[in-house]
């Protein structure tokens, strides 16, 4: 029997998968990023494990330079598009001549902005909520109120009084992450010895690329009396609000029992829209 000719089918690549969870209730929310030029945000509710799949955002969203705020009701994230077509919109709807990279508030899993700054051109971006109606933006503080695009209501918005720093091991340690071991020598690419942070029984190692929002190399190690399967090369773990080891791995999310890992959800069949939809900027839906 004689075969088609043409290429062979490739299945997507696993998701990216990130989570950031609320420090006071129990609700997280999810990065899922994948195909490389779109992320979707979902809320998660770790008591009763359901997931509301939120906006499909066609770029990048830094997981890394993101926070929720305690109560789990508002997040802050930093976003990048660089596409003529948004440049476009952002002079016709924000007035500003430059608009490929920023930073803004929104009610996840939505990503619709609450507040705005524009971020392009600066080094660092993003923020940390102090207390769930406190924000500290990692701006630099120089451009003042050039920046400001939307003042986000309820919210309290100022620099940050410690200057910039790496969001996400500030998120961490306010849901019981801590540093226990710095690098003293390296590159970016290679520390050390490895940042160490840990939380119960479970370590993060990061290798290198320390803060940059792409990412880090990262490994998390088990420390607890019997190994734990799956956990290698997890993209993220962390134990949640009501005490369970979860974490993701190709795309998916698993939750450690006293029987073994058992899924909880698989966001690699949720795929985007094939082109961007026709919104308002910053107003996905």
């Amino acid at each position: 029997m004689q075969q088609a000719k043409g290429p062979a089918y490739t299945p997507p690549a696993p998701a990216r998968v990130w989570v950031l969870l609320a420090s006071e209730a129990s609700t997280a929310v999810i990065f899922r990023r994948g195909p490389s030029r779109w992320t979707r945000l979902y809320l998660w509710d770790t008591r009763t494990d359901t997931f509301t799949p939120g906006s499909w955002f066609a770029g990048r969203l830094y997981e890394l330079l993101s926070d929720l705020s305690p109560d789990g009701q508002h997040l802050v994230y930093v976003a990048r598009n660089e596409s003529k077509r948004r440049q476009e919109r952002a002079r016709l709807e924000l007035g500003v001549k430059h608009f490929y990279s920023w930073t803004a508030v929104c009610t996840p899993p939505r990503v619709k902005a609450l507040g705005l700054w524009n971020a392009s051109g600066n080094l660092v971006a993003g923020g940390i909520f102090a207390d769930n109606t406190k924000l500290w933006l990692n701006h630099d503080w120089r451009l003042g109120e050039m920046e400001t695009l939307r003042t986000p209501p309820g919210l309290n918005v100022a620099f940050n009084p410690k200057g910039s720093q790496a969001i996400w091991i500030e998120a961490m340690k306010r849901t019981g992450w801590r540093v226990t071991q710095i690098p003293e020598a390296g590159g970016w690419a290679n520390f050390k010895p490895p940042l160490i942070l840990r939380k119960k029984a479970l370590e993060l190692h990061v290798l290198g690329r320390w803060m940059l929002p792409s990412g880090f190399l990262r490994q998390y190690v088990w420390c607890g009396p019997r190994p734990v399967p799956g956990l290698e090369g997890a993209s993220w773990a962390d134990f949640d609000q009501q005490g369970r080891l979860v974490y993701a791995r190709e795309g998916r999310l698993y939750a450690v029992t006293s029987d073994g890992a058992r899924e909880l959800v698989n966001l690699n069949d949720d795929q985007p829209p094939g082109r961007p939809p026709e919104v308002a900027l910053v107003e996905t839906r």
